[in-house]
């Protein structure tokens, strides 16, 4: 039996998230379905971790076991005859039987993309926030300092989430403006659900300078969701990398 790991592109918007949900739909339903038309066998996929509904991919990491396979070289294509246009496999190999694209992941860069303008893009609205007033993205990288590393992020921690504790770590965040755009990308070992969309709304209101850029670091230390920012919205949110 081969394990074989894909790497998925997908636009979030009209799905609920990566994971199966009753009812709805979901970018792992639409997966399997694919790779059971493409193998001919039941698959069930496991996923480096989920993405929320309107979350975006570019380098979401699945694997699978199978018994009948294809040319690894030609997967991609064959896969992707079965797939809507806004799922795409971009790549594909064997690995080692026990891999788990879950349990082996390393680390995982995040991409957060604000549109800094006064109004509304048709374009990019899909794939960005609209934040109108000017940020200054020196006061947001003074923002973050104080909560790179290992800490309890209770406090950008989703009302509804279900977790052993808060306890996260993240290894860097950098602040780049690029005309229009300003792009927030964080790197961390993982991320507790909404934390890095509640840091976002956070930074933005301390880069147009409605927040003191101690604030992140202040509301982490009171371990409450309430002391922390705006949770920004999913469109601009993009799962760049997964890392082994």
């Amino acid at each position: 039996m081969a394990n074989i790991a894909l790497i998925v592109q997908y636009k979030g918007k009209h799905y609920c998230g990566f994971q199966r949900q009753p009812d709805v739909l979901s970018i792992q339903e639409v997966l399997e379905e694919a790779l059971i038309k493409t193998f001919k066998e039941k698959i069930s996929v496991v996923a480096s971790g989920r993405t929320d509904a309107g979350v975006h991919a570019l380098g979401q990491v699945i694997n699978f076991h199978v018994e009948t396979t294809v040319d690894i070289g030609n997967m991609p294509k064959v896969i992707n005859y079965h797939l809507p246009r806004d799922i795409s496999i971009v790549d594909a190999k064997f690995v080692g039987e026990n891999f788990s694209a879950r349990f082996d992941a390393k680390s995982k860069i995040y991409k957060y993309v604000i549109y800094n303008h006064k109004n509304r893009s048709a374009i990019y609205e899909d794939f960005s926030f609209n934040f109108p007033h000017k940020l200054d993205i020196e006061l947001m990288k003074q923002g973050v300092v104080g909560i790179i590393g290992t800490h309890d992020f209770t406090s950008f921690m989703g009302r509804d989430s279900v977790v052993k504790d808060g306890i996260r770590t993240i290894y860097s965040i950098d602040i780049e403006r690029c005309g229009d755009f300003v792009e927030i990308t964080f790197h961390g070992k993982s991320f507790l659900r909404n934390m890095i969309r509640i840091i976002a709304g956070s930074l933005c209101d301390i880069g147009r300078g409605k927040l003191p850029v101690d604030f992140l670091e202040s509301s982490l230390i009171q371990k409450d969701r309430s002391k922390a920012g705006f949770t920004a919205p999913a469109q601009g949110l993009f799962l760049i990398e997964v890392k082994y």
